[in-house]
């Protein structure tokens, strides 16, 4: 009895600092709508990373299979505009590769995308858009 008043007394403890921490916690500075070649993500906070999903599609015959597809996820930040150890899904191929990401000061997200070494990877610049205005939403 002693042992699952203990228990509880820590998994309680642990609730209590998890919803205390929650209002805490701030938005990333990429979090929003950005575009990258043909596809618009939205860029949101997941469990303190930074993550991001399909919400926009040029290409009207792929909305059915790629729209709310989470392709982005893992990114961590290491310095106010900079992130790393991230991983994204090309949504054609299925090919995941490595990403990291750093925040431009014209605003531009320039995010690296490689598989082994950074260095040999690309880079694809993302910029804020206004789903609004894109003909593609999903």
């Amino acid at each position: 009895m002693k042992a699952v008043f203990a228990w509880t007394m820590f998994f309680g403890s642990i609730l209590i600092g998890v919803t205390l921490g929650a209002g805490r916690a701030t938005a990333s500075p990429v979090d929003g709508t950005w575009i990258i070649d043909d596809l618009v993500l939205d860029i949101f906070d997941c469990q303190t990373l930074v993550c991001g999903r399909i919400v926009g599609i040029r290409d009207a015959n792929r909305r059915p299979t790629q729209c709310g597809m989470t392709i982005v996820w893992g990114l961590a930040p290491t310095a106010p505009s900079e992130w790393t150890g991230g991983s994204i899904l090309d949504p054609d191929s299925s090919t995941v590769y490595r990403l990291s990401a750093r925040l431009q000061p014209d605003g531009a997200l320039n995010a690296r995308i490689f598989t082994g070494i950074e260095l040999i990877g690309k880079t694809k610049i993302l910029r804020r858009i206004d789903l609004r205005t894109f003909p593609g939403r999903c």
